[in-house]
Order: C-alpha cells, then sequence, then structure tokens
C-alpha cells in the first residue's frame, strides 16, 4: 500500500512538473508573440513616419518645381511687357484682332505683325497651361496639399478672366486633360457668351472709368464666387477648403487697405 502511494504521489509530482512546465512554456511564447508584435508596431510606425516625411519632403520638391516654371511664365510676360498686358485685359480692346497691331508696339516702337501676336500670346497661354494641367493633375494625386492648390485656383480665375485665353482656349483645350477641361471649360462657355458676346453685341454693363472698356467689379467677383464653389464641389476636386475659399480670405482680410494701393 505504502508503495501504490508513494508511486501515486511520484505520479502527481511528475504531472505537476510536466504542467508547470506546459504552462511556463506557453507563457514564454505567449510573451514572445507579444513582443514580437510590439516590435513589428514599432518597426510599422517608425516606417510610417519614414514614409510621411518622404511624402512630405516630395510634395515640397514637387512645389519647388512648381514655383520654378511659374516664374518661368512671369519672365515670358516680363519680356513681352507691350503685348500680354494687353490679352490678359477682360475684354478685348480692339473689334478685330488685326486691330491690336495698331495698339501694340515692341519694344523699338515698331508695328507688331497679327501672326506675331496670335504666336506670342499662344505660347505664352500653353506656359500656362501646361503649368495649370500639371497642378490639378498633383492635386487629384494628392501630391499637393489643398490649400496651396488654392493659390492655384485664384491662378485658373483670372486666366479665364482674360479675354486673350479665352479666345485661344476653343483651340488649346484638345492639347490638355478632360481633368484641365471640366476646369476651364464652364468658366469660358458662361464668360463668353456672358461677357464677349454681350461685349460685342453692346449689350453688356461696363465699368465707367478708364479708357478701355472693361467689366464691372461685382460681376467679377459673382463669377469669382461661383467658380471657387464649383471647383471644390464633388463633382470636380470634392474639396471644403476650396469651396470655403474666398469665406476665409474675406473672414481673414485686413482692416485697412493701403492709401497707395494700386491693383
Amino acid at each position: 500500500m505504502i508503495e501504490m502511494v508513494k508511486l501515486f504521489a511520484g505520479l502527481l509530482l511528475q504531472a505537476g512538473a510536466l504542467a508547470f512546465t506546459i504552462i511556463w512554456a506557453v507563457r514564454q511564447l505567449l510573451a514572445e508573440g507579444r513582443q514580437r508584435r510590439e516590435a513589428q508596431s514599432i518597426a510599422d510606425a517608425q516606417r510610417e513616419e519614414a514614409d510621411r516625411k518622404a511624402l512630405d519632403a516630395r510634395k515640397v520638391e514637387i512645389y519647388q518645381r512648381l514655383e520654378i516654371e511659374s516664374n518661368r511664365v512671369f519672365e515670358f510676360e516680363a519680356r513681352h511687357a507691350k503685348l500680354v498686358p494687353t490679352m490678359k485685359r477682360r475684354l478685348a480692346p480692339v473689334g478685330r484682332f488685326d486691330d491690336l497691331a495698331d495698339l501694340v508696339r515692341n519694344e523699338h516702337g515698331e508695328r507688331i505683325d497679327p501672326r506675331q501676336i496670335a504666336m506670342i500670346a499662344r505660347k505664352y497661354y500653353e506656359m500656362n497651361c501646361n503649368l495649370f494641367e500639371i497642378a490639378a493633375r498633383l492635386r487629384k494625386l494628392d501630391l499637393i496639399d489643398a490649400d496651396v492648390f488654392g493659390s492655384w485656383v485664384a491662378w485658373y480665375f483670372d486666366t479665364c478672366t482674360e479675354w486673350g485665353f479665352r479666345a485661344l482656349w476653343g483651340d488649346l483645350r484638345d492639347n490638355y486633360t478632360p481633368n484641365l477641361r471640366e476646369i476651364f471649360d464652364p468658366l469660358c462657355i458662361a464668360l463668353i457668351d456672358g461677357w464677349d458676346v454681350a461685349h460685342a453685341q453692346a449689350r453688356l454693363t461696363l465699368r465707367t472709368d478708364g479708357d478701355l472698356p472693361d467689366v464691372t467689379e461685382e460681376e467679377v467677383e459673382r463669377r469669382r464666387g461661383d467658380f471657387y464653389a464649383l471647383i471644390g464641389s464633388p463633382a470636380v476636386f470634392d474639396c471644403p477648403t476650396i469651396a470655403g475659399w474666398l469665406a476665409e480670405v474675406e473672414r481673414t482680410r485686413l482692416p485697412h487697405a493701403h492709401p497707395l494701393a494700386y491693383c
């Protein structure tokens, strides 16, 4: 009997030792698994942070390149300081394109051939549109931020209010992506009908100051509001930052204008 008790006790001790060993092994496995998960989580976080920083750096590089290219547009404009400002007016200052040759002269005071005027204007607006297309594409890919793209939307609108651009866009538009056409087509259609055709038919309300015809500021601001609402809408960029851009500008406007403000 005593031998049986001893045997049973031995078996119990062995079973207990085995159970302890198993429990310890399981706990070790669980601990190692937890450590691996924690290490993986840290590694993932570090990788995500590195990716974020790399993307931020890439965005900065992209924007800097866009800024450099935009400076070339301004340099082109400065080289043609007599012609480009005439094309950038809101309304055509002449009734026929060929009449521009009598209004615009080169740096030597010489008459510019209408074909040369057309070539210079086309190159100027092609340079603009090339940049506009890149900026719009990068925004679609989320490679430039919404608040940065907002400054480009301002440039889009200002360009579309230029009669020289509208007169050329119908011929240029097939060179550019649907993305850019959906930005410019609606406003160009509206302004050609509401400004250019109406002006040609002498039924457009004009500003009374200045020697050349121009659209009233109230009309420009109305069109600007409609444009930002369209670009920020779900149909185009689905961007609340753009849709609310003008309201934010108005909310943070300067309290007083400079006494010699010239724009």
